[in-house]
């Protein structure tokens, strides 16, 4: 099993004062101390023997603070020589599409034959949406046909007429080295069941967060790759980020869970709470008010999460909780986060040291087979709706 890295910044005590509305004090940690110490980790994923480097896109608050992601990347694939990179995602309407097509393509040529990763969404946040100007209502319309677009972008010359989009004749230049495969492998990101619908019915292929139960997520894959099949195309083995903390000290483990919980209490601010208007009565989005539970008053140190799904523990316990969750949801590429919430940045590090000593060596010679349970075989799959099995929370 391959095992990437997601490398970006969280100022999460900022928090308390943007949920204050106090934008006349200046924060506790400055942005720029905070991104530092977020280049110390992406310094530390290569040598260490990992894989990829991820990253986040997202705007205006202190979470996720990485912007551009394809920005952010393309200074990791000059730092580096080996690893992958991952997006974990682009948000698709956010962005022009012929600007980002080409963006992509300048991206797979700098890296010189390695590969990208290329993770993609809708968005959620009403705050992001209205600092692009874009009506989140769009979004799903958007979506679709932006991958329509990037898909045909790797013809020599092509041309889209759509709702949204137009495109006249045109030609991506330069050209991809992968050009004619870049996007085969694209992952959409979803958390809920509509949203898987379109992903599968799209092609793409499954990123997720893992925050729901295992079995919760095991019925997800099931049912996507049962949509899947119904269109036509064959299973799809799912990536998935988990929130990482390797120690041997019980006393640092047992922060480590409030980190945590406190990237979930994050994760509600920025998408349901702060600038957020309610989800309810937006086209596309109804679902999203049962994932952040809005409107219901959550404590910074409360998980939202579950417990099984979090690579919290000793080496051993993780090594054990990854093959476990590879047999229930045929996990095929694990992305670990090991930054997250208010820990500190010297706590990270350490545990993806720990982890990258005793533990990624074990991941790297797992096998990842596409397990019966997931292929969506059961046509009962089809006729759910699926209200309970949303596979986690959103990407970045």
């Amino acid at each position: 099993m391959q095992v990437g890295v997601m490398v970006t910044s969280y100022n999460h005590r900022d928090w308390d004062r943007m949920l204050a509305g106090d934008y006349a004090a200046p924060p506790i940690t400055p942005d720029v101390e905070v991104h530092a110490e977020t280049m110390k980790l992406g310094n530390m994923v290569e040598p260490l023997g990992f894989d990829a480097i991820w990253c986040a896109e997202h705007y205006g608050s202190p979470y996720s603070m990485q912007g551009n992601p394809l920005q952010w990347l393309a200074y990791w694939a000059g730092r580096t020589g080996r690893v992958d990179m991952g997006t974990a995602v682009i948000v698709a309407p956010w962005w022009q599409p012929i600007k980002l097509a080409h963006e992509i393509a300048m991206l797979d040529l700098l890296l010189d034959g390695r590969r990208l990763h290329i993770g993609i969404g809708r968005g959620i946040s009403a705050h992001e949406y209205d600092g692009f100007g874009v009506e989140r209502e769009q979004s799903r319309e958007r979506f679709g046909e932006m991958i329509e677009i990037l898909r045909r972008s790797e013809a020599d010359r092509f041309s889209y007429d759509g709702k949204h989009y137009k495109v006249p004749p045109t030609t991506v230049r330069p050209s991809a080295r992968h050009r004619g495969s870049l996007f085969d492998t694209m992952k959409g990101a979803f958390n809920t069941p509509s949203s898987m619908q379109v992903a599968a019915k799209l092609g793409l292929g499954q990123l997720f967060v893992t925050a729901a139960s295992l079995g919760t997520m095991a019925k997800g894959v099931a049912r996507f790759n049962a949509i899947r099949r119904q269109n036509g195309l064959a299973a799809n083995q799912p990536t998935a980020m988990m929130y990482l903390h390797c120690s041997r000290d019980q006393a640092d483990l047992a922060q480590a869970r409030q980190h945590a919980a406190e990237q979930g209490w994050a994760a509600r601010n920025h998408y349901a709470v702060w600038n957020a208007p309610p989800f309810e009565g937006v086209a596309g989005y109804e679902d999203y008010a049962k994932v952040f539970r809005q409107g219901r008053e959550l404590k910074e140190d409360e998980s939202i999460l579950s417990e099984d799904c979090n690579l919290i523990g000793t080496p051993e316990e993780i090594i054990a909780k990854i093959a476990h969750v590879q047999q229930q949801i045929s996990l095929e590429y694990l992305i670990l986060h090991p930054q997250h919430g208010s820990k500190a940045p010297a706590q990270a590090r350490a545990s993806l040291e720990l982890f990258a000593k005793e533990v990624l060596p074990a991941v790297h010679a797992m096998q990842t087979p596409l397990h019966p349970h997931s292929l969506g075989a059961d046509e009962s799959l089809l006729k759910r709706d699926g209200s309970n099995i949303a596979l986690g929370g959103a990407v970045g």
